[in-house]
């Protein structure tokens, strides 16, 4: 028979005896002996464990990897989404910030430090401010159209070259020059006529005129009113002098050579 139910009446006879001595002998086996038994490392007879394929753990579960241990899920960085990351640095990059600030802040001092030294061996290698002070410019008089005034830089102040239309030149010629200010003829400030080479600092306390404005549409201070004809001669207002006129010299008749020493 396959199994007893209490409501089965048992039928005499040697059959009978022999079921009830297997029923008693299957009960007395206990849990800790079958967990003991599934613990065992031997391969038990009808279990799925082959040479390939070993049931790991305590309820035998097959695995393909069933000599790897059990990962510690305790791990820090394993719950940090670590996987997801590079490398132990930036798993941890939390941490890593002040270390992350001091190399930042280190990095822009050196920057700043190996700027000026090497500002500074440019200045010590290069040439001397005296050399810069007596440097001299060549302009090319031929870019500056009929009527306009072109501003140049000469020795760090503002350069201005005038080409004067006829009108300009007649205007400057006929002043009275006993009568102005700081005499001065239109010919001694003018090597070529249709030239005019002056700086452009007003000589009251240094602004830089407008040009083409003024009462004598030569150039005209703001700052405080002083007024310039078209050869650049006060004509009106503080200012106590004309405007300066460079050492210069023409090499040809459109290329003119300021600040050449001899």
């Amino acid at each position: 028979s396959s199994g007893i139910n209490a409501e089965w009446p048992l039928r005499p006879g040697r059959s009978s005896v022999r079921e009830v001595s297997s029923l008693k002998a299957l009960l007395k086996v206990t849990p800790p002996t079958a967990a003991s038994v599934l613990r065992t490392s031997k391969p038990l007879s009808g279990s799925i464990d082959t040479k390939f394929w070993r049931g790991n753990g305590e309820m035998g579960v097959p695995s393909l990897h069933g000599d790897m241990p059990k990962p510690a899920f305790r791990d820090e960085d394993r719950k940090g989404n670590w996987r997801s990351q590079t490398d132990a640095m930036d798993r941890n990059a939390a941490q890593n910030l002040p270390p992350y600030l001091m190399i930042g802040a280190s990095s822009g001092v050196v920057l700043y430090l190996a700027k000026y030294t090497l500002y500074g061996v440019a200045l010590l290698l290069g040439p001397g401010r005296d050399k810069y002070a007596a440097a001299a410019i060549e302009v090319d008089l031929t870019t500056i159209p009929e009527g306009k005034n072109a501003v140049f830089t000469w020795r760090g102040k503002p350069l201005f070259i005038r080409h004067r239309t006829q009108e300009e030149i007649a205007k400057a010629q006929s002043a009275d020059v006993s009568a102005l200010r700081d005499p001065q003829s239109d010919a001694e400030r003018c090597q070529n006529e249709k030239y005019l080479i002056c700086l452009g600092v007003c000589t009251h306390l240094g602004c830089v005129p407008i040009a083409h404005a003024g009462d004598w549409k030569g150039y005209y201070c703001p700052c405080h009113g002083s007024h310039y004809d078209t050869c650049a001669r006060i004509m009106k207002g503080p200012a106590p002098l004309n405007l300066e006129v460079p050492k210069h010299e023409y090499l040809d008749e459109g290329t003119v050579i300021i600040g050449k020493e001899d």
